[in-house]
C-alpha cells in the first residue's frame, strides 16, 4: 500500500509541478503582451497629440516665421522689431496653447522671444517642463540660429485626458520642478507618492485615486525608475485591475526628464489571472483521476499477477510461481555459493478425511494448516502448496541440518494444533539441500524421494536425503 501512495504522490507532484511550469510560462507570455501593448498604446496617444501641435506649429513656421523680412530682422539682431512680430503671432497661438516663442543664435543665447512668463536673458530650453518644436533658421545660405516653440507638459496631459480614456500623468524630475519655482513658472509643485525625486504640477481624475495606487505601488515601482526604461505593473483595486504604465520623456539634448504615467481600468488582466488559477484547478483535478485510474490498473495488475501466481484456497503462492522462484534461488546460491534447502511435505491420511468429514472440511484442514505453516517459517522462506495435500518449503542460506530442524518444528506444530472438525492432523515431510549438479527436477525429485520415506516410515516424521 505503501508503494502505491508513493506513485500516487509523484504522479500528483509531477502534473500539477509541471501544469504550473507551463500554465505559469503562459501568463507571464500574456501579462509581458499585455504590458508591452499598453506601453505601446501610451507611447502611440503621446505622439499622436505631439502630432497635433506640430501641425499647428508648422503652419504658423512656414506662414509667418520663414520669410524674408523676418529673418532680415533675425540675421541684424533688431529685437524690438522681432519681439514686435513673435508678439503677434503669439497672440493667436497662445490661444491653441503654446506658452513661449523665442529665439536663439548658434551660441545659445537669447535673440528674442515671448512667453507667459518672464524670459531671461540666460534660460536653457532643456531645464523647461514642456513639449519643443525646433525649427532652424538660414538666410541666404548662412545659419542664424533656432527657433523654439513651447507646449506645457500640463497641457499635453490634459490634451491626452480629453481625448482618450486613460488618465494620464506627467512626472517630472525634481531639479525640472525646483527650476520652475524659482522662475516662478508655476504655482503647484506636489511630491509624488511614488518618489521624493519626482513631481507633478496638477492631476485629472477620471474615478481613479491616483495618490493611493501611488502609495501603493511605491515599493514595487522605485527600484526601475532609475533605469529610465518604459514599465508597466497591475494594481488590484477593489474589484478592478488597473494598469499603470510608464514612458521615459526626454529633452532635446535626451536628457531624461521625467515619466507620462498612464492609468487605466483593465480587466484583461483579471481574465488572464482567472484563466491562470481555473487551468491549475484543472490540472489538479485531471492530476488526481490520473491518479485514481494509475491506482487501479496497478490494483488491477497486482490482483491479475496474485490469481496468476496464487492458490486461492490457502493463500499460498502455486506450482507455477514456486518454480520460477527455484530456478532464481538455485541460480542465486550457486553464484554466491550459499546453501539452499527444500522441504516437500504431505496430510497423512488426507484422502480418509475427505472421504470421512467431506471435501468442504478437507478445504478447511488445508487452509488452517497453511495459516500454522506460514507462522512457524522464516521471512525469507518461500512456502507454496505443490497440488492437492501436498507443500513445498524453499529455505534459502539453510543447510540440511537447519531445514530438518524447521521441517521438525512444523511437524510438531501440526501434531499438536487442532484443526476445526477433524480435531488431529499429521504430516510426513521429505527434506534435501541443493547439490551443486542439481537441475531444479533433480532437486524436487530428492526431496520427494525422503518424503516417500517418511511415509514409508509410519508417516509423522520427517527423512532428509543426501
Amino acid at each position: 500500500m505503501k508503494k502505491y501512495i508513493i506513485i500516487i504522490l509523484f504522479i500528483l507532484l509531477f502534473v500539477n509541478g509541471l501544469g504550473i511550469c507551463v500554465f505559469y510560462k503562459d501568463k507571464k507570455e500574456k501579462e509581458d503582451i499585455l504590458y508591452k501593448n499598453s506601453i505601446k498604446n501610451l507611447r502611440s496617444n503621446f505622439n499622436s497629440v505631439k502630432r497635433q501641435y506640430k501641425k499647428l506649429i508648422n503652419y504658423a513656421f512656414y506662414k509667418d516665421i520663414n520669410n524674408k523680412y523676418i529673418l532680415r530682422l533675425i540675421k541684424k539682431k533688431n529685437k524690438k522689431k522681432l519681439t514686435y512680430e513673435l508678439k503677434r503671432i503669439f497672440n493667436y497661438l497662445r490661444r491653441e496653447n503654446v506658452d513661449k516663442i523665442f529665439i536663439l543664435d548658434l551660441t545659445g543665447k537669447l535673440i528674442a522671444g515671448v512667453s507667459k512668463d518672464k524670459l531671461s536673458n540666460q534660460f536653457k530650453p532643456e531645464k523647461l517642463a514642456s513639449i519643443q518644436y525646433v525649427y532652424p533658421l538660414t538666410y541666404k545660405n548662412s545659419f542664424l540660429g533656432n527657433i523654439y516653440f513651447s507646449i506645457p507638459f500640463s497641457v499635453i496631459q490634459e490634451e491626452l485626458n480629453k481625448i482618450f480614456p486613460e488618465t494620464y500623468l506627467f512626472l517630472l524630475n525634481k531639479d525640472i520642478i525646483v527650476d520652475k519655482i524659482k522662475r516662478k513658472t508655476t504655482k503647484i509643485a506636489i511630491p509624488s507618492e511614488i518618489s521624493a525625486n519626482f513631481y507633478y504640477e496638477n492631476m485629472t481624475l477620471k474615478n481613479i485615486p491616483i495618490s493611493l495606487i501611488n502609495s501603493k505601488i511605491k515599493e514595487e515601482v522605485q527600484p526601475f525608475l532609475s533605469l529610465k526604461k518604459p514599465i508597466s505593473l497591475v494594481y488590484k483595486y477593489k474589484n478592478n485591475y488597473i494598469l499603470i504604465s510608464f514612458y521615459p520623456v526626454y529633452n532635446l539634448k535626451q536628457q531624461f526628464i521625467g515619466y507620462l504615467v498612464s492609468y487605466s481600468v483593465d480587466n484583461t488582466y483579471g481574465v488572464i489571472i482567472k484563466s491562470y488559477y481555473l487551468n491549475i484547478i484543472l490540472t489538479f483535478l485531471i492530476s488526481i483521476v490520473l491518479a485514481i485510474l494509475v491506482y487501479i490498473t496497478i490494483k488491477n495488475i497486482e490482483r491479475f499477477r496474485y490469481l496468476a501466481e496464487t492458490d486461492r484456497l490457502t493463500d499460498l503462492y502455486n506450482k507455477g510461481k514456486f518454480n520460477e522462484v527455484l530456478s532464481q534461488e538455485i541460480e542465486r546460491a550457486r553464484r554466491y555459493k550459499r546453501p539452499l534447502s527444500l522441504i516437500v511435505f504431505d496430510i497423512d491420511h488426507f484422502k480418509k478425511i475427505n472421504d470421512t468429514y467431506g471435501h468442504k472440511v478437507g478445504d478447511e484442514v488445508l487452509k488452517a494448516l497453511a495459516k500454522l505453516v506460514r507462522k512457524k517459517v522464516r521471512k525469507t522462506d518461500f512456502v507454496a502448496r505443490w497440488g492437492g495435500e501436498e507443500f513445498v518449503i524453499l529455505a534459502p542460506e539453510t543447510d540440511l541440518e537447519g531445514a530438518k530442524k524447521l521441517a521438525e518444528k512444523i511437524r510438531q506444530a501440526v501434531e499438536n494444533y487442532e484443526f476445526p472438525t477433524v480435531k488431529k492432523v499429521t504430516i510426513s515431510l521429505g527434506v534435501a539441500q541443493l547439490k551443486e549438479d542439481d537441475t531444479p527436477d533433480d532437486f524436487i525429485v530428492r526431496a520427494d524421494k525422503a518424503l516417500y520415506k517418511a511415509k514409508e516410515g509410519g508417516r509423522n516424521q520427517v527423512q532428509v536425503t543426501d
